[in-house]
C-alpha cells in the first residue's frame, strides 16, 4: 500500500484511539466488579491500590486489573466525619481553619477572615452531548458553563471566587502538566481550597441522575490522587465534602475514587476534583446541581449559613426567579399587545390592504420602528 493511501487509514484509526471518541461507546472506561457483581464503572486509568468509597460509605480497594476489568475487594465501612453540628445549625468553621498551608510556601489560608477559592478546568473540551451537540468542543467546553454558574452560585454563599478559564488542550496525559501552571498561578492568592472542574465519561447517564426537592439533577463524583504528600488530607477533604452532602443533599455525591494519580493534589491540601455528571446527561441537570455543590462545599468550609450570608444567598435567588418571571411577562405583554393592534385594525379596516398598512404602522410605532412598516408621509 502507498503512504498516499495509508495516510487517510492512519488519520481515522488515530480519530478512533482518541479518549474522546472511545468514551462515546463506552471503551477506555474500566468496569470495577466485587465477587462478579459491578462496582462502579471509570471512565480513565484504574491502577491496583486504589480505593473507592461508595455512596454508602464502604470502602473498597482494586485487587487486579486486566484490560477493561477489574477486580476490587471490600474492605469495611470507611469512618466518616461527624456532621452532626448541621442538626444544631451551628456557625463554626469546619475545614478551612483546620488545614495546614499549601505547600506553595504560604504560611497560611487566605486568612483575615475573607473566604476565596480558586478554580480551573484541566480538560477544557469536556462537553453534554444533549445539550452541547458533542462531548468535546475544541476551546472552551460546555464544562465552562458548568464551572461559571458554579462560580456564581459560590459567590452568591458570600464566597469570593478565582476561576481562571485557561484552556490546557489538547484532552491528552499532558493537560495536567499544563493545568499545573494554571494551579500554582492560582495558589498564589493562598485561597481556602482549589477545585478541578470536570464531567465523567461513562456512557450510563443513569449512574448520574438525580432528583432533589423535585428538581431534575446530576450527581457529582469526587476524586482524590493518592500519589502526592497531601493525599491524606486531601482525602478528608473529600469526605467532609461527602459528609456534608450526604446529610443535606442525601444522593448528590456519587462517591469518591482514590487513584493513583495525583490531579496537582500534591500543589495543595485542599484541592480536590469534582465530576459533574457525564457526557451524556443534560447539561441542564448539572446546572441544577452546582447550586447544591456550592452549599456543601460553603458548609464544608466554613459551617452553616447565618446571617447576612444566608440573606446574600436568598436575594440571589428570589433575584434569579424575579428576573425569570420578568422576562416571561413582557414576552407575554408584547403579544397580547400584538393581537389586540392586530384585532382592532381588522375592526377599523375591515382587513385588506388597509388592514395591512394600519397594522404594519401599529407595529412600528410598539417596537420603535424595529419591526412592521412606517409609512411614507404620503400615506400618513
Amino acid at each position: 500500500m502507498s503512504k498516499l493511501r495509508a495516510a487517510p487509514l492512519l488519520a481515522l484509526l488515530l480519530l478512533l484511539l482518541t479518549p474522546a471518541a472511545l468514551a462515546d461507546d463506552g471503551e477506555g472506561c474500566v468496569t470495577v466488579t466485587v465477587d462478579g457483581a459491578a462496582l462502579f464503572t471509570l471512565a480513565g486509568e484504574v491502577s491496583e491500590g486504589d480505593e473507592y468509597i461508595s455512596a454508602d460509605n464502604t470502602l473498597y480497594r482494586i485487587e487486579s486489573v486486566s484490560g477493561g476489568a477489574a477486580t476490587a475487594v471490600r474492605i469495611g465501612q470507611e469512618d466518616m466525619p461527624d456532621v452532626s453540628w448541621l442538626d444544631a445549625g451551628d456557625a463554626q468553621a469546619v475545614f478551612a481553619a483546620s488545614v495546614p498551608a499549601a505547600s506553595s510556601g504560604t504560611d497560611s489560608a487566605s486568612g483575615g477572615g475573607q473566604k476565596l477559592i480558586a478554580m480551573y478546568v484541566t480538560h477544557s473540551d469536556e462537553s453534554y452531548i444533549p445539550s452541547d451537540g458533542t462531548q468535546s468542543i475544541e476551546g472552551q467546553g460546555g464544562i465552562y458553563d458548568v464551572a461559571r454558574q458554579f462560580r456564581d452560585a459560590l459567590q452568591a454563599q458570600g464566597i469570593d471566587v478565582i476561576l481562571d478559564e485557561s484552556t490546557h488542550l489538547p484532552h491528552d496525559s499532558g493537560a495536567y502538566r499544563r493545568s499545573r501552571q494554571t494551579a500554582e498561578r492560582l495558589l498564589e492568592n493562598r485561597p481556602d481550597a482549589i477545585i478541578d472542574i470536570h464531567r465523567d465519561g461513562i456512557p450510563d447517564q443513569s449512574e448520574y441522575t438525580l432528583t432533589v426537592n423535585g428538581e431534575n439533577a446530576s450527581r457529582v463524583r469526587l476524586l482524590v490522587g493518592r500519589s502526592n504528600q497531601n493525599s491524606a488530607v486531601n482525602r478528608e477533604f473529600a469526605k467532609q465534602l461527602k459528609a456534608v452532602a450526604d446529610k443535606k443533599y442525601p444522593g448528590l455525591v456519587k462517591d469518591i475514587f482514590i487513584g493513583k494519580g495525583n490531579y496537582n493534589q500534591d500543589l495543595s491540601p485542599n484541592a480536590i476534583l469534582l465530576e459533574f455528571g457525564t457526557h451524556t446527561i443534560s447539561k441542564e441537570r448539572v446546572l441544577e446541581s452546582t447550586d447544591l455543590m456550592a452549599n456543601v462545599v460553603s458548609t464544608a468550609l466554613y459551617g452553616e449559613q447565618t446571617g447576612s450570608a444566608q440573606s446574600r444567598e436568598s436575594a440571589a435567588k428570589a433575584e434569579k426567579a424575579k428576573n425569570k418571571s420578568a422576562s416571561g411577562s413582557v414576552v407575554w405583554m408584547i403579544v397580547i399587545v400584538i393581537v389586540a393592534v392586530v384585532i382592532f385594525a381588522f375592526v377599523q379596516t375591515g382587513g385588506g390592504k388597509g388592514m395591512k398598512t394600519k397594522l404594519g404602522r401599529g407595529v412600528s410605532e410598539i417596537t420603535g420602528g424595529l419591526m412592521g412598516k412606517n409609512p411614507d408621509e404620503g400615506e400618513r
